[in-house]
């Protein structure tokens, strides 16, 4: 164990509720709600109830014209900011918590032209050389008309391509879109979220415990396992914000500001269901029971020699083709099988890749010492 980053880890990361945080990614999820299932179904997990009753009640109680704006802004990938970035960065480029109202105020005071180029840097993140063209961001920002010709010239990344436009109509427009942007979150916080903060508070701050005391039994082993993160990267202050709404999220901020550096973790309510001991527990669990039933393993041996369909498993294993559906699901939900159509026929085939990671976790979750207790 290193003693001294250890400590470091608990000088550094601290465990804050920030509301603002809450409200911003409820108009995300809203806007993004095709998004959501998938989530779940690629970390194979349910969607929670509660979420989706507030999910729902927003959008009785939100009018179309809103629904439109909203998608404006916000509809455009659920974990690549783009338009909602000065949403972010203006949250996140302090230390100190804020409430729904304390950030509306905020962006009041922030001039148009600044959240204007804040969406630019979202929207172009991920290549933003290649926006740039050599240009210095910090003298670009601060000239709408420059910065107007390089977005024109630069088509975005392919996940937020969608925001091109309206990002051009909000570089050609900066006072209008502040005051959109800043209606919207007045009429969502005041008609929709002001009635559900509360126990949305209740429900961050109750996982917020459980993770804080996960993390202070061992931070370096919290951070790999459960923040999928490197320790190291952790030696300027950082508060992690666990969030119901966005159920299961690692997402890292980090700012350099007039005082220092400051960073913030978005971390979702659910994460130790996907991430870190208690779900690679869980994964081996269900990969041994897997391995437990002798026809799921004579399963996974035919299909090593070759794909398979269906009538060929069910003749060779001597079982029903109603047990191979069966023994299949069972397979599926491990992310060990593919199928392929050949002619008419779907053959299942064997993903060796993941039984390979398998086999590892289940040697790692046996033999490492370091391991949360369940």
């Amino acid at each position: 164990m290193n003693h001294s980053l250890q400590e470091t880890l608990l000088k550094n990361i601290r465990f804050a509720y920030n509301e603002a945080v809450e409200l911003v990614i409820s108009m995300g999820m809203l806007a993004c709600e095709d998004q959501i299932s998938d989530l779940a179904d690629d970390y194979k997990i349910e969607a929670d109830e509660l979420l989706g009753a507030y999910l729902d009640d927003a959008r009785k109680r939100l009018s179309p014209f809103f629904t439109r704006e909203l998608l404006f802004f916000f509809r455009y990938d659920l974990l690549h900011n783009a338009l909602d970035f000065p949403l972010y960065e203006s949250i996140f480029t302090h230390r100190e918590v804020l409430t729904a109202e304390a950030l509306i105020n905020r962006l009041d005071n922030s001039p148009a032209e600044h959240i204007v180029a804040e969406m630019v840097y979202g929207v172009y993140n991920d290549n933003l050389e290649a926006l740039l063209q050599g240009n210095d961001w910090e003298l670009v920002k601060k000239d709408l008309k420059k910065l107007s010709e390089l977005v024109t010239a630069t088509k975005p990344q392919p996940e937020v391509a969608e925001a091109h436009a309206p990002l051009l109509e909000c570089l050609a427009n900066p006072q209008e879109t502040k005051l959109r942007y800043l209606q919207l979150l007045r009429q969502f916080n005041q008609d929709v979220f002001i009635h559900w903060k509360d126990r949305i508070r209740e429900l961050s701050e109750q996982a917020s415990r459980r993770y804080e005391a996960q993390f202070r039994s061992n931070p370096e082993v919290f951070i790999r396992e459960i923040h999928n993160n490197e320790p190291s990267l952790f030696d300027f202050p950082v508060t992690f914000h666990v969030s119901f709404v966005f159920q299961v999220a690692n997402g890292f901020y980090n700012f350099h500001t007039d005082a220092g550096k400051v960073g913030w973790v978005i971390f979702g309510i659910n994460n130790e269901r996907v991430h870190g001991p208690a779900a690679d527990r869980e994964k081996t669990e269900l990969f041994l029971k897997a391995l437990s039933d002798k026809r799921r393993l004579d399963f996974l041996l035919l299909l090593k020699q070759r794909p398979h369909y269906g009538q060929e498993i069910a003749a060779a294993l001597g079982i029903t083709p109603a047990a191979v559906k069966y023994h299949s699901n069972f397979l599926f939900f491990l992310d060990l099988l593919d199928v392929e159509r050949v002619d008419h026929r779907l053959y299942y085939v064997l993903r060796t890749d993941t039984l390979r990671n398998l086999l590892a976790l289940m040697a790692k979750v046996m033999l490492d010492k370091d391991q949360f207790m369940s």
